[in-house]
């Protein structure tokens, strides 16, 4: 049996605790309510609920400022010092936490703090919060102070005498929240929420953005991915062809790209409904596409069920393999087991929905009336424009990372699987992509985030997203201070959502070793 080691004065300065676990390893908390507490979502949340909670108390506690501890007069406070203020509360959790840290380290490992750099790092880091927000209140409140129009944030729950062509009609009530438990009456009774609010508006232009976006990235992936794949082609036609069709859309711009599909593609087709070009149930004209609208039946919930249990079985049959992969390191197949699963059990929820009540799906064909099609389906011209210019614009970027990925790979790769008799289509499937993904993701990211937000210039061709619905009401009320801390926190939102989906897929695909 050996001495446990400790630290004598000939250790470095600063220590990282996280160097030190083989000598001392934490002890770990058993208990599952420590274990849900200590993950990093559930203190995220913690910490947003404290903030928001700040914020609704925000004037109580700005009273205890200025009477019990200042003792001066409201009017005396300015505003850098109420900036300092909020940004103590929000700053002292991380703060508290970075204490106890060091504290917990100190008595386990007798580091002091001055000398635990992770305690350093974790008080830059209150430091720095400190500053931003202190930073970003001061500068609020001065705008707030120097405007000629008051802000007004009631401006949500105004009237919107716009109308909307696009996406879910905001001037319908929502009967679905009545059914949420416990605050669905509330939510349904709250006056942003009624019908033909600015609230209302800027949820369906919301929708349409998020419609827009999240079709343009499953295309633009799809599209770039076989570009580059093109670019490396030993046809010459497809090389150069590729080669051809990345030059031209990275080096224009992307509103010059939308001009000319809206106006010389879309804008020479014949506008008149009767005159659209049929593609048998589908029908192309000037204002947009019109097809078949897929409706679910009585006996769709039986389908569904099926869908759910297969992607449910198949993601722990996939999670099943990887652990006996990584224990046995024989082939783990996933894609196999997961495909087994959900096509197995959605073809026996599919047949279930046929036994009991017919097929689960219906088609509405687009029948063309006097002066427009009715039922079915559409896409305007404008969402159309922006999808296609989003896809095309975004695939050419998409396709140059691909490149340079797969060229990453060593070409000894490449040359050993040709020596195991791969076929040029299994070694690009099996041995190059795999590896160049690991680098095609993290720039993949920006580009996904990059296509969210040009989705605004959808105003330039006037579809209704959700930056071309905030605009209408600035222009309207002259709230423009509200509309666009509106729209920054919800373009944010989506680039955060997108990025937490990505960061997933690329620690998914990091090289795990034993």
């Amino acid at each position: 049996m050996t001495a446990q080691s400790t630290y004598s004065s000939s250790d470095d300065f600063f220590v990282n605790t996280a160097d030190l676990s083989a000598r001392r390893p934490p002890p770990r908390s058993k208990n599952p309510v420590v274990l849900f507490l200590k993950r990093p979502i559930v203190l995220i949340s913690l910490y947003l609920a404290y903030i928001a909670l700040i914020f609704v108390k925000w004037d109580t506690l700005k009273d205890w400022l200025v009477a019990d501890i200042l003792n001066r007069p409201a009017s005396e406070i300015g505003n850098g010092l109420e900036a300092m203020w909020l940004a103590l509360w929000v700053a002292l959790p991380y703060f508290i936490f970075s204490i106890f840290n060091a504290a917990k380290i100190q008595l386990r490992l007798r580091i002091p703090f001055f000398r635990n750099i992770d305690f350093l790092r974790d008080i830059a880091q209150v430091v720095f919060l400190f500053v931003v927000v202190a930073g970003l209140y001061t500068l609020a409140l001065n705008v707030m102070d120097n405007t000629q129009i008051p802000i007004n944030w009631n401006v949500v729950s105004r009237h919107f005498p716009v109308e909307v062509s696009e996406g879910p009609d905001f001037t319908k009530e929502i009967s679905w929240l009545k059914d949420i438990p416990i605050i669905g009456n509330r939510l349904a009774k709250a006056d942003v929420l009624q019908p033909g609010t600015t609230t209302r508006a800027l949820i369906t232009g919301l929708i349409n953005t998020l419609r827009a976006v999240i079709l343009a990235l499953v295309f633009s992936t799809i599209l770039g991915v076989l570009i580059g794949i093109g670019l490396l082609s030993n046809n010459w036609l497809v090389r150069n062809v590729s080669a051809v069709y990345v030059e031209i859309f990275r080096n224009t711009p992307l509103l010059l790209q939308l001009f000319f599909i809206y106006r010389g593609v879309l804008g020479i087709l014949p506008t008149a409904p009767k005159d659209a070009y049929k593609f048998g149930n589908f029908y192309l004209s000037g204002r947009g596409l019109n097809f078949p609208k897929v409706l679910t039946t009585d006996s769709y919930p039986y389908f569904l069920m099926g869908i759910i249990a297969g992607l449910i079985v198949g993601i722990a049959l996939w999670r099943w393999r990887l652990r006996v992969q990584d224990e046995t390191g024989k082939p783990a197949n996933t894609l196999i087991w997961f495909s087994t699963a959900f096509f197995g059990l959605g073809a026996i929820g599919l047949v279930l929905a046929f036994v009991t009540g017919g097929t689960p799906f219906e088609l509405e064909n687009p029948t063309l009336d006097r002066f427009n099609f009715v039922g079915g389906s559409r896409w305007s011209a404008g969402y159309l424009t922006l999808v296609v210019g989003l896809t095309l614009f975004t695939a050419a970027f998409v396709a140059d990372i691909v490149r340079a990925g797969i060229q990453s790979v060593s070409h000894g790769q490449i040359e050993a699987a040709r020596a195991h008799g791969l076929t040029s289509n299994q070694t690009l499937r099996l041995v190059v992509l795999p590896q160049a993904m690991r680098l095609i993701v993290p720039p993949l990211t920006n580009q996904y985030l990059n296509l969210s937000k040009a989705s605004s210039l959808a105003i330039s061709i006037g579809f209704y997203d959700l930056f071309n619905v905030a605009t209408i009401v600035q222009n309207q009320t002259g709230q423009a201070v509200a509309l666009f801390v509106i729209l920054m926190l919800t373009y944010l939102v989506i680039s955060l959502l997108i990025s937490l989906l990505m960061n997933i897929i690329n620690r998914s695909l990091q090289l795990k070793t034993r």
